[in-house]
């Protein structure tokens, strides 16, 4: 499964004319359902001015290069409502701290990883510098409950300590 910083690095090739049309400036997610909403291939002066890709034209995210049937998939987001409110609402993602619920930060998103068409399968969070090791926790989308314009909350279901617990602590004596 494709990393999104990887998809960022693929050539979008529009079938029709036989010609990689460039590279993505950015993919967005959508947050409500944890999927690729948009494909940005380059950003405007505002963002109605951007020119974008349907996440639903991306023949799969799971090949060397992202396919669009033909440049009639690419739009300057301000001529399409639906297009536009996927730009407004999609999320730029990583490096996004993460929180659980009690207010507890786990660190932030440096990776997700996505299926053949388009879906978050895990966020990798990585925890803040403790030293030299910089250990990751990998989420799934079931358990990151909110995706916010700042931060997103998350109930993994282990969460990793600061401080691992000895199990031959001795109890005190009566």
């Amino acid at each position: 499964m494709p990393q999104l910083k990887a998809l960022m690095k693929r050539d979008v090739q529009a079938r029709d004319i036989g010609r990689s049309i460039g590279r993505p400036a950015d993919i967005l997610v959508d947050p409500t359902n944890h999927q690729v909403s948009l494909i940005v291939m380059t950003e405007g002066a505002i963002p109605e001015l951007s020119v974008v890709i349907p996440a639903e034209a991306i023949a799969s995210f799971d090949v060397d290069a992202l396919s669009i049937a033909s440049l009639t998939a690419v739009h300057l987001a301000v001529h399409d409502r639906t297009l536009l409110s996927k730009l407004e609402g999609g999320l730029k993602l990583r490096r996004r701290s993460v929180f659980t619920a009690e207010g507890r930060r786990l660190g932030r998103i440096d990776g997700i990883e996505v299926d053949a068409q388009g879906g978050v399968v895990t966020y990798r969070v990585r925890k803040p510098r403790f030293g030299l090791v910089r250990p990751r926790l990998e989420l799934k989308p079931s358990e990151v409950s909110g995706l916010g314009a700042e931060f997103a909350v998350a109930d993994p279901e282990q969460t990793p300590t600061d401080k691992p617990e000895s199990s031959d602590a001795k109890a005190p004596a009566p």
